[in-house]
This record gives C-alpha cells, structure tokens and sequence, in this order.
C-alpha cells in the first residue's frame, strides 16, 4: 500500500498540521471517529476502542495513545500485516493533522477540530414543514438521478443550501461545487465568466481564463437567479447543456464538460411560456426535476426551530437569550418577505445587540426612514401563548386555511381531531364551512305525498 505524501500534505496547510488530532475520518465511508480520552485500541475485535471490520485488520492491531502536550503516538501491537503512517511502516509514530494512518485496507485520516468544519447543507435546512421535508427528500432522489435541476422559491427561502444539498448528495460530492449568481455578473462579462475567453478576446483579457463550466467539470455548477441572464446569452447555455462542450471566447476548439446543472430562480410568474424571462426551451432542458421551496410564512410552526438554531449560532459569543413571550408575538405576526434570510438577520441584530430577555424592539428595532412591520392581516384577540402553543396555532391555522374543515386538517398535521376541535374553539381559529347547496326535489308521482 502507497501513498502519495503531496497529496497527503495539500489536504491541510502547516498551521493545521501543528494542531492537535480530535477525530479519525474513515476515509470509505467519511465518518469521524471521535478521540475522547487517552488511549484507543483500533482492531476487529469488538472489546477494542475503535473496531474495524476488515479481514486484513488482526484482533487488536495497533494503538493509540494520547501524550502529555496533545500529541497521538500511534503503536502497532505486532499486527500481521502491519500499521502505516504516510504509506511508511512503523512500529510507534506521531500521528498529526492531515496524516493517513493505515490498517489493512482500511485508511483513516487524522482531522482537528471536527465540530469545526463546514455543516453539510441537509443539517442547515432546518424545519419540519411537511411540505419543506417532502422538498428535501426530492432533492435526494434528484441528486442520485444526476440530471438537472430547477429551485422555484422567493428571495430568502434557502435555494441555495438546496443546491448544495442536492451536490454533498449525489456521486459528484467529492467534485467541485460552484456557485454563480448570474444576476450579480457585470453584463458584458457573462459569456467570459461562464465560458472562459482567449487572450485578447476583449478589452482587459490580459490572459487566457476557463470559465465556470470547466471551473465546475466533475461537479456541480450552481446557477442562482437563472431568470436574470440575459436573453441572447440563454441559446448559448442551451448548446453547452446539450453538447456537454463548451467553447471560449474567440476560441477556436471545444472542451469536453462533466457538469451536473442546478439553477435557481424567484421569477415565477409565467416560466415555460413564451413571455417568461427564461426561454421555453432552456426552461425544459433545466427543469429535469422541478423543486419548490414554500416561503416562510408558509411554514410558519418552523419559526420557534429556526430562531433557537440561530440564537444557538451567537451564544458562545453573546450569552444565552430568551425570546419574551412578546417576541414570540412580534416574530408570529410578522409577514417575513425576505424569509428565512431575514430572519437570521433579525435574530442575529438581537443577539448581539439585545439584553437576556429578547422582546419586539430587539427584532424590530425603530430606525428612521423604516417603513411599518407587516403583519398578518390576523386581527382577532387570542390568548397570549406560550411559544410551543403559538407555533402549533399557526400551523393549525394554516392547516385549516389549506384543507377546510377540522378533520382534514387534525389528519395534516397528525393532531386527533377532539384534540383540535378544542384548541380551534379555545384559541378562536375560523373555520370555513362548506356551503350546502339546497336541491329543489324530485316531483314524485305528479303530486305531493
């Protein structure tokens, strides 16, 4: 077995190598091993610390101890085939940041600070909106298909950590994942962003430059507000994605691409038709599988999960906070048009801001020039609530508003229907009744009876 000690060393740089080992990452499957303790035995017997189930691993095949400034000294314990650091056999070897240790067929490699690293995108999108985890899991099946993908949600929504859940989830997750917001390139640079130029292509094109498609080959390329390119740029999209070859400017010859398409738009309003702003026939070739992502004051029972999540995020930093049960008004009856972006903003001003106990003028800070919060048009007196019962009124609430009557909507949200007969009484929720058409009767016999 062999290892290539560049590649080894390109994975983190010195600063990191120096840091202390907190994890052991099984290099099949990507899951950490944490080390908590002062020495881990690593074999396939099930007594040991960390158990391999490899059949060229011995019973107990080496160990790993924890020294006195941090370090990890790694032991083989007289293994039948040996314990290897950086592809080098050893006996006993400090095992750093960065480094490959190998037993049997079974590599490891050794990771600093494990709570430290970038979240995967399917623990961001938090949220248990039966319509938001019907989302998530479409996005799975689509990421496993590896065909285009189309995100349809207003500004705020996440469409973003869609993409890159749909990326971490497919073959492609150990590619490149990259992210372009077309509605944020100069115009005239575009087609050179997107397809690369040749030297001298244009004014400024000091030197040759791959564009993202090549930037993204083996991976994912992200296309966020997909409905903001312009116009005669769309058929040249549309070749790449069908040709899977893409040409710079004033280039000559073609390159082969290897990417996976995910695009994304808040422009709704007509998509597919012959007046939307994205062609019917880049629409067609993008919305492989078409995703939705509802905004938040759609899913509004997965506003008390989000805000805690993102007070959570600030607490180290600023102290625990609690949300008054007048913030929990607020947070509640606001419309929420930047959705959950404007949120974590929100929660964010207030926890850096804001004392122990958060109240409305925490998230709603008054500044000049600020327009009037928008509410719900809910105008009707309830109970003041506590804020498990605030978030389960509004996803009654809206239930009822979506199926009608009180046994579809318990049945939605899985509540047996007494249970929300008396909270939909108690807490004064509408319910629509469906009106009954009177029949005139049939004339029986030419005469009444």
């Amino acid at each position: 077995m062999s290892f290539n000690p560049r590649e080894t060393q390109s994975l983190v740089d010195e600063q990191r190598r120096s840091a202390t080992v907190v994890g052991l990452r099984r290099m099949a499957s990507g899951e950490v091993v944490r080390l908590d303790g002062k020495q881990w035995t690593v074999g396939t017997n099930s007594a040991c610390e960390i158990v391999v189930k490899d059949p060229f691993v011995s019973s107990r095949h080496c160990v790993i101890e924890r020294r006195g400034q941090g370090a990890l000294i790694v032991r083989d314990l007289e293994s039948r085939n040996g314990t290897y650091i950086e592809g080098n056999r050893v006996e006993s070897a400090e095992l750093r940041v960065g480094s490959f240790l190998a037993v049997g067929h079974t590599t490891f490699v050794a990771v600093a600070a494990v709570e430290d690293e970038p979240r995967r995108a399917v623990e961001l999108l938090r949220g248990q909106d039966p319509a938001l985890r019907t989302t998530i899991e479409q996005a799975k099946r689509a990421a496993i298909a590896d065909c285009n993908v189309l995100v349809l949600g207003e500004t705020g929504t996440g469409k973003d950590l869609l993409a890159r859940l749909i990326h971490e989830s497919s073959r492609r997750a150990s590619g490149p994942f990259v992210a372009v917001n077309c509605g944020a390139l100069p115009r005239e640079l575009i087609a050179s962003h997107l397809f690369g130029h040749e030297k001298g292509a244009f004014t400024g094109a000091a030197e040759q430059r791959d564009g993202y498609f090549v930037e993204a080959s083996g991976g994912t390329l992200f296309l966020d507000e997909i409905g903001e390119l312009p116009v005669e740029l769309q058929p040249h999209l549309l070749r790449v994605l069908e040709t899977k070859r893409v040409r710079r400017l004033s280039g000559g010859g073609e390159k082969a691409v290897d990417v996976r398409i995910v695009a994304a738009t808040n422009q709704t309003a007509g998509l597919g038709g012959d007046h939307a702003r994205l062609r019917s026939d880049l629409y067609h070739r993008l919305a492989v599988v078409e995703l939705h992502l509802a905004p938040l004051r759609e899913r509004m029972s997965d506003l008390a999960e989000l805000v805690h999540a993102f007070l959570a995020e600030h607490e180290a930093e600023h102290g625990h906070k609690e949300v008054t049960p007048d913030g929990w008004d607020a947070l509640l009856a606001h419309d929420w048009p930047g959705n959950v972006r404007e949120l974590r903003a929100s929660v964010s001003r207030a926890a850096m801001f804001g004392h122990e106990q958060l109240g409305p003028k925490d998230f709603f800070p008054p500044t000049p020039g600020r327009g009037r919060v928008i509410t719900r048009t809910d105008t009707q007196e309830v109970p003041k609530l506590a804020p498990y019962h605030a978030t389960l009124r509004v996803s009654m609430e809206q239930a009822l508003a979506r199926y009608g009557t009180i046994r579809a909507a318990a049945t939605a949200i899985g509540m047996p229907k007494s249970t929300f007969a008396d909270k939909a009484k108690a807490w004064k929720l509408e319910i629509r009744r469906k009106v009954r058409i009177n029949r005139p009767a049939k004339a029986m016999g030419g005469g009444e009876r």
